[in-house]
């Protein structure tokens, strides 16, 4: 008599099940679920002062915006990243930092990321622009620039 409610047991984990890796992206699953609120928005004056960005028009070649990091998208998490770099003469971004981010980890190392593949026209002879900034936004499963 055991033997016979074992076997339907035997036979549904036998039974063809979708494998979902773990290692799968998230972002390709569905549509994201939020689970945390968007953190308050920071002032990004007090956080990373612009202020030596300045005198030189920027004019961006190439900039790629990052990727909403997989492990807050399977999670549901929201934040911001505050990213200071300087521009070399040549138009290369050098002394990428993050100056503030709101979970960090995953976010920041993305903007971060982004931003040292940045590229911009060349500055006038002998211009070099240091503490440039931007704010990256990560909410609702998109990535926006301000």
């Amino acid at each position: 008599m055991r033997y016979l409610l074992i076997i339907p047991l035997v036979l549904a984990a036998c039974a063809q099940v979708e494998a979902v890796s773990p290692l799968a992206d998230p972002r390709e699953r569905g549509p994201f679920i939020a689970r945390s609120d968007f953190p308050n928005p920071p002032n990004v004056e007090r956080a990373a002062s612009g202020a030596g960005c300045s005198g030189e028009p920027l004019r961006a070649v190439a900039a790629p915006m990052p990727e909403y990091p997989a492990r807050g998208w399977s999670r549901g998490l929201q934040g911001w990243s505050i990213v200071q770099f300087d521009v070399a003469q040549a138009g290369t971004v050098e002394n990428v930092r993050i100056a503030r981010g709101v979970p960090g980890g995953s976010f920041d190392h993305e903007a971060q990321r982004a931003v040292e593949g940045w590229r911009f026209q060349a500055l006038s002879e002998g211009a070099y622009l240091s503490g440039c900034v931007v704010l990256f936004e990560f909410k609702m499963g998109e990535v926006t620039v301000r």
